[in-house]
């Protein structure tokens, strides 16, 4: 696909209309492993059905993570689900070339999908008629003690009151993101923006400005404003063995809430790839870490939204500098987008 018609994809009736992204599947080679590290990031478990365990944050999804036992023995990505935004447009779904029917009515809060295969041999999916829990009016009062306003240099509403917090895990909001690094860039780019309301928010190039390898996703749901990215793609390098999942992404409340949870995790001896820092493309203050099964995982929290007003930008990669405007100096060599 060259980079003249990345720029111009745009949403049309035709294509399954998506109205957010819900939950991920995974398969861990050591599930006991991943149950205490779901703990301490913030999940809270919903159900187990023999070696899959459903976990939810506290928003209205009745789960974001299913979570089971690897056969192989090796972690494994098994795609990411979203609500369509009408049955009609699940039954569009069911229609595209590949797609199967999947029972779901036995999982929490039941309703019904369909998987779709991509270009990469990974799977798509689309759900229907979930019964949704009761969205939250604030957060859980698990860290925040009070509910005291934040001072500034100007302005200091909050007097003879005090900030206090509790030590524990980010509790998570909900399933904010996940992408790829495609070994099929341009046909995965294709697939997702020719079937569904994807369309670009940023572009990263090469140096030449000739080569997009890099793109942000939002749903495209008119005047109605949305996450900066719910999917981003990234072009593989040349020697790149193969497309794996790069990185999924948790919300969380607010910065206290994401640094208590930081530190939280760093005395659980877990593994940090980077973080804490703030992203450009998106803005998110974001925080990676690396699971017990070897996959990278973040909490986000103060992300952009936009809507079909939104300019798409395209520039040249910058490596560390296009990904964040400050940031811990401590980073892996794969580390996230």
């Amino acid at each position: 696909m060259s980079p003249s018609l990345l720029l111009k994809i745009e949403n049309s009736p035709e294509k399954v209309q998506l109205s957010r992204i819900a939950h991920v599947y995974q398969k861990h080679p050591d599930l006991k492993k991943w149950e205490q590290f779901a703990r301490d990031f913030g999940f809270v478990e919903v159900e187990r059905q023999g070696d899959t365990i459903y976990y939810r944050g506290y928003g209205r999804d009745p789960y974001c993570v299913v979570a089971s036992t690897s056969t192989r023995g090796r972690k494994e990505f098994g795609g990411a689900a979203f609500v369509a935004k009408t049955e009609e447009d699940f039954e569009k779904a069911k229609k595209i070339a590949g797609a199967k029917l999947i029972d779901i009515s036995h999982a929490p809060g039941g309703g019904k999908m369909v998987s779709i295969p991509t270009p990469t041999n990974n799977l798509f999916h689309v759900i229907w008629g979930q019964e949704e829990r009761d969205s939250p009016r604030s957060p859980p009062k698990t860290l925040k003690v009070t509910d005291e306003e934040f001072n500034t240099s100007l302005g200091k509403a909050r007097r003879g009151e005090f900030q206090r917090f509790k030590h524990g895990p980010a509790p998570v909001h909900k399933l904010g993101h996940f992408g790829y690094i495609s070994k099929m860039f341009d046909e995965d780019v294709e697939f997702y923006t020719s079937n569904f309301n994807f369309v670009p928010s940023d572009i990263l190039t090469n140096d030449k400005k000739d080569q997009d390898i890099n793109c942000f996703f939002h749903l495209d749901l008119g005047e109605e404003y949305v996450d900066h990215h719910c999917l981003f793609l990234v072009r593989a390098p040349f020697v790149f063995p193969e497309t794996r999942m790069h990185h999924t992404s948790y919300e969380v409340d607010d910065f206290d809430t994401q640094l208590i949870g930081h530190d939280w995790l760093l005395k659980k001896n877990y593994k940090l790839v980077w973080g804490v820092g703030r992203h450009i493309l998106g803005s998110q203050i974001f925080d990676y870490w690396r699971d017990p099964s070897g996959f990278t995982i973040e909490h986000y929290a103060d992300g952009d939204l936009v809507n079909s007003s939104h300019n798409v930008s395209r520039e040249p990669d910058g490596g560390p500098l296009s990904l964040a405007i400050w940031a811990a100096s401590r980073r892996s060599s794969d580390s996230a987008a």
